[in-house]
């Protein structure tokens, strides 16, 4: 399988729009071809057509040649780094929330001393 670098910057813009992730959901359960795709969508062709380049130039999605059509499929490690970036910073929040409930409770006047 061909390794795809991939750029945080170029997966979080892709991310960023609802019918680019309507895509990925897609294509979560299994591959497909842009006019298989398409018949999901209420958009034109060559819109859905341009939101596919930028998830393959993001490195999320790997267009093949397949005879004369182009199956479409997610390149689960972008997604994968993507979220391994978020987790980090969340448990980074959900610890600096933590500690400020327990200043908040502690100064708190209903708070047992």
């Amino acid at each position: 399988m061909i390794e795809i670098e991939t750029d945080p910057d170029r997966v979080f813009h892709a991310l960023s729009e609802k019918n680019r992730r309507k895509i990925i959901e897609l294509l979560h359960h299994g591959d497909s071809t842009l006019l298989e795709m398409s018949e999901s969508f209420d958009i034109s062709f060559q819109a859905l057509s341009k939101h596919i380049k930028i998830l393959e130039q993001s490195g999320v999605l790997i267009k093949k040649k397949d005879g004369k059509y182009r199956r479409l499929s997610l390149n689960r490690k972008a997604l994968m780094d993507s979220v391994k970036w978020i987790s980090y910073y969340s448990s980074f929040w959900n610890e600096s929330f933590d500690q400020l409930e327990q200043l908040v409770n502690k100064n708190s006047p209903n708070a047992t001393k």
